[in-house]
């Protein structure tokens, strides 16, 4: 009994012993497993009895925790945006181009423009693609209103991505005034321009007494003339034409044409008349001339005008024109200076060429004085052979006798006799009877106007020596003398 006692003692004590040591090692772990977890706190003791269970869970996940992927996914990177042009500028100011600057955007790598003509357009179209912030655009229309467009953008993995864009909204200048012309330069001065397209209207500027001001706007495109009264005759004006467009608020003008006046600088009234093949033009003196410009044309289209002579006379001869065509004229007055030609206005006439004087045929051999001019010529067989100044009869007391007349006799080395002289000459031709004739006067050392009006002759026509000579042996008697 004794002895069974003992064992069962024995065995009950192994049993203790054997629980505590499970226990113990059982806490251990679970204390290590705590130490281990990165963002949990550290648990408090549990009773003996269920630290067993704790511990087997604990064994259980924690290889899992260790080689678990992460629970959230990556982010994509987010595409960049492009910033957005501003304070587009147009810094000239020209009928065919608009050059553009704006503001560089930050990281742009270049920029778009666009353009769009507003009058004639609703799309825009591409017209660069620059690197800068500045773009030149040409060639454009004149006068006309356009709209540009311009955008950054960026080039991001291979990728054009544009930004925004800004508008702009311009035009281009008006053309320059063209075909400005004087039509009256008496005590009224009147222009005239060509039309300019789209124009809003046109300014004009006006200089007098070397004051420069903008002295008309007139309105309309097709409103093209101007008249000012305001003026003094004999003072200079000068006047300069721009036209111009109003667009967003602004006024797009043009470069200007200017012309200058003299008033009383008009054409003046004059006679023409066609003889012997030639057509005769003379005028009166203007005041305020020093010269006379003679122009031509065989059309009354005023464009189609040339310029045939300069001259300070009052006349003026054609040569040989064509039989029976008609040809028309003008004669203008212009001012020459030392600082430059000032133009006055002209009139247009016309004259039909006929071969005939005082209604008679003449044919190619004649001679031909004008009284007006103080001039003589003389033709052979067609061709000119003389062309001289003369002195004809006293004006308003021995006045040449104007007509159809002939040579009627010819002479050399007499004397010319009258009532209180007697003259001798080398060449004598007579054209009436022996009372008128051509012939040389040593006695006067110059001829031409204005001399016979107060020195003029007794009647006949006074030559120099040398002409007088040549036109005796080169005419024969019966030869033509038209004189008027």
């Amino acid at each position: 009994m004794k002895g069974t006692s003992k064992k069962l003692l024995c065995v009950l004590l192994a049993f203790v012993l054997t629980f505590s040591a499970l226990g113990i090692a059982s806490f251990s772990a679970a204390e290590l497993q705590d130490a281990a977890a990165p963002t949990e706190e550290t648990e408090t003791a549990q009773p003996q009895e269920e630290l067993a269970g704790v511990g087997a869970e604990l064994n259980e996940v924690t290889p899992e925790a260790a080689t678990e992927a992460p629970t959230t996914a990556p982010t994509e990177e987010p595409e960049p945006t492009v910033g957005r042009v501003t304070n587009i500028e147009r810094d000239s100011f020209d009928s065919d181009r608009c050059l553009l600057n704006w503001d560089k955007v930050p990281g742009a790598d270049g920029y778009y423009v666009y353009y769009l003509n507003a009058d004639d357009h609703k799309n825009f179209s591409k017209f660069a693609d620059v690197k800068t912030n500045s773009c030149n655009v040409k060639p454009l229309r004149q006068g006309t209103q356009y709209h540009f467009k311009v955008s950054a953008y960026i080039n991001y993995k291979g990728r054009i991505i544009e930004g925004e864009p800004t508008l702009k909204k311009t035009a281009t200048q008006p053309e320059e005034v063209t075909g400005l012309t004087k039509w009256r330069s008496s005590d009224v001065l009147e222009m005239e321009w060509d039309y300019n397209y789209r124009a809003t209207g046109y300014r004009i500027y006006r200089t007098a007494g070397g004051v420069e001001s903008l002295y008309k706007v007139i309105r309309g495109a097709h409103n093209t003339s101007f008249s000012d009264y305001n003026v003094t005759q004999g003072r200079y004006y000068k006047y300069r034409v721009k036209s111009f467009r109003e667009l967003y608020d602004t006024s797009y003008s043009s470069d200007s044409d200017s012309i200058m006046f003299r008033a009383g600088l008009c054409g003046p009234d004059y006679s023409i008349v066609s003889r012997l093949g030639r057509v005769n033009l003379s005028w009166n003196a203007n005041p305020y001339a020093t010269h006379y410009e003679v122009y031509y044309s065989t059309s009354p289209n005023n464009s189609t005008f040339v310029k045939l002579f300069t001259t300070p006379r009052l006349y003026y001869n054609t040569t040989k024109l064509t039989p029976g065509n008609t040809y028309y004229f003008r004669v203008r007055p212009i001012y020459v200076d030392s600082d430059g030609v000032v133009t006055g206005t002209s009139n247009k006439k016309s004259a039909r060429v006929t071969s005939t004087a005082y209604g008679d045929y003449v044919g190619d051999t004649y001679i031909e004085i004008s009284i007006d001019q103080q001039h003589m010529w003389a033709y052979k067989n067609g061709r000119q052979i003389e062309s001289t100044e003369v002195v004809t009869g006293n004006k308003g007391d021995n006045d040449t006798p104007k007509g159809y007349y002939e040579v009627e006799s010819k002479s050399t080395d007499i004397y010319l006799n009258g009532a209180g002289y007697s003259s001798f000459v080398n060449y004598w031709m007579a054209f009436i009877g022996t009372s008128y004739g051509i012939h040389d006067a040593s006695w006067r050392s110059s001829f031409g106007n204005p001399i016979y009006m107060g020195n003029g002759s007794h009647g006949c026509v006074n030559t120099p020596y040398d002409a007088v000579e040549n036109i005796y042996y080169s005419i024969p008697t019966g030869t033509p003398v038209i004189i008027y």
